[in-house]
């Protein structure tokens, strides 16, 4: 059977297993009527075929450690005894030790569900169109396509990011095999593609319980503009114009007037975290009183008793698993220098109680300590990163320093944080830069920041650094999972990791 065709079908059942225990938006039918000759009458079934589209991609990024992936490669923290994460911040993609626990091997062992999740968004777009007038609205219909255009660009945005070029899979009934698309093509496509959503998706939703967890008009503006700094950072020929763009897209995203920047205070940080908030664009609801929780999160490895029951007794349950290196909190935060994040987010950074004695408290609103099971969103753009985006932008495109600062300093400001006084250039590149490494911490961004800039190169910026010949053969991917080029011969192995 041809693999597009299996993953259709896979993709209906695996939609009705993950969204059977959900409330609210995530509750939906038995999958066998998405096929079924009555499915696709109105509008109760359009949002069960997108909260498929919605629950499928959750499934993928709630199982395994994906989205702290980006957090620990660069090679920043001390992983102790998680010999997975040490294969993960040396490179050694291809290791078995990256299989060892927490699912980190996933990415290299299989990308099916990220295609599952794009072929229930294809069937959307489909069908939704086909709906008859007389029981769903031509305002639902494009809502709905609106949300199925963004699931999917958004998870082509994450295999980009993952894997370098992808096969791009449009249409739900072409079963032909693909070869990899380039990236940039692929990433072209979306933009279009976004534009159309952009257009359609609401600005946001009456129901507050869907804030940031359903696409909006943010979202999209949002996910554009982080495709146009991608683009830049590997089309040096026309990365003006693309900065250009990026920032007009961030500046979108604020003219809605639909975002904030939260303040720092001890108690409202927790709950930010959380998600669902009033600086969140686009998160994965994790969120267990919506009906799921995520086995992967950050939380249960840099934290320890009272907070979280640890699973180890060493130190006397006092040990973090994962602790933040001295030299790398010294370089984001100088002795001396105030700041608030600093304050609020770690518990004895230093680690002078025992050696791992350290907590990163970012993701700390924890209901009950005796659990390991986490509700916390997957926390992918919010308002804050998008200044510091626009900020990069603006301080690449040249002429335009003194805006940048402005932005920048909104966000020190926040942090209670010394204002930048400096120069433009690259002074102010690298202060922009820092502060977006200091400020989403934790939110899957920095690998992407550091191959985008191409920071990943330079030894003082990332520990697990790369050569020139390395990251032109695209070290910085994870590997083509050999499962799939087994079914496909028409998938070409990334140069980096023939073997």
């Amino acid at each position: 059977m041809k693999q597009w065709v299996n993953i259709l079908l896979a993709c209906i059942v695996v939609a009705g297993t993950c969204l059977s225990g959900c409330k609210k938006f995530l509750e939906v039918e038995p999958s066998d009527r998405f096929t079924g000759a009555d499915f696709w009458k109105s509008d109760k079934d359009a949002e069960m075929g997108v909260t498929a589209a919605y629950s499928l991609l959750r499934s993928r990024m709630g199982n395994a450690a994906i989205y702290v992936s980006s957090d620990f490669r660069p090679g920043n923290w001390n992983f102790w005894a998680k010999r997975n994460f040490i294969a993960l911040s040396t490179n050694q993609m291809q290791s078995a030790d990256l299989s060892l626990q927490d699912g980190l091997g996933a990415l290299r062992d299989g990308w099916k569900e990220f295609y599952q999740a794009i072929a229930m968004a294809n069937l959307c777009l489909a069908k939704i169109p086909e709906m008859s007038d007389a029981t769903i609205s031509s305002d639902q219909k494009a809502r709905y396509m609106g949300e199925a255009r963004f699931i999917r660009c958004f998870t082509y945005y994450l295999l980009v990011t993952y894997y370098g070029d992808v096969p791009l899979q449009f249409d739900p009934y072409d079963t032909k095999l693909k070869a990899r698309s380039n990236m940039l093509n692929i990433l072209d496509t979306c933009i279009l593609d976004l534009q159309l959503a952009a257009k359609d998706l609401p600005e946001a939703y009456a129901d507050p319980t869907f804030r940031a967890v359903r696409a909006t008009k943010g979202a999209a503006h949002a996910l554009m503009a982080h495709m146009y700094a991608w683009k830049a950072g590997f089309d040096k020929t026309r990365a003006n114009e693309w900065w250009k763009k990026c920032a007009d897209e961030c500046q979108a995203v604020t003219d809605l007037r639909q975002y904030r920047l939260m303040p720092y205070a001890p108690e409202i940080f927790k709950d930010m975290f959380k998600g669902r908030s009033e600086e969140g664009i686009w998160e994965l609801s994790m969120d267990a009183n919506y009906g799921n929780s995520y086995g992967g999160f950050m939380a249960q490895w840099v934290l320890h008793q009272p907070i979280l029951a640890t699973s180890t007794t060493l130190y006397g349950g006092l040990a973090s698993e994962i602790t933040i290196k001295k030299e790398f909190i010294d370089k984001l935060y100088p002795p001396g220098k105030s700041d608030a994040r600093f304050t609020l987010w770690f518990e004895d950074p230093y680690s002078t109680l025992n050696p791992q004695s350290s907590m990163f408290l970012k993701y700390s609103a924890i209901a009950d300590p005796g659990t390991r099971s986490f509700d916390f969103n997957i926390l992918y753009f919010r308002y804050a990163g998008v200044l510091l985006l626009q900020a990069e932008a603006l301080a690449e495109l040249g002429g335009k320093d003194g805006e940048a600062m402005g932005l920048l300093n909104e966000i020190r400001r926040r942090a209670q944080a010394e204002e930048y006084t400096g120069t433009g250039g690259k002074d102010l590149k690298d202060a922009i830069f820092m502060e977006r490494t200091k400020e989403l911490m934790g939110e899957g961004q920095r690998w992407i920041d550091l191959v985008r800039t191409g920071r990943v190169m330079d030894i003082n910026e990332c520990e697990n650094y790369l050569t020139q010949d390395q990251f032109n053969r695209r070290a910085w991917t994870w590997p083509i999972p050999v499962g799939a080029i087994r079914t496909n011969p028409l998938l070409v192995q990334t140069a980096y990791w023939v073997q």
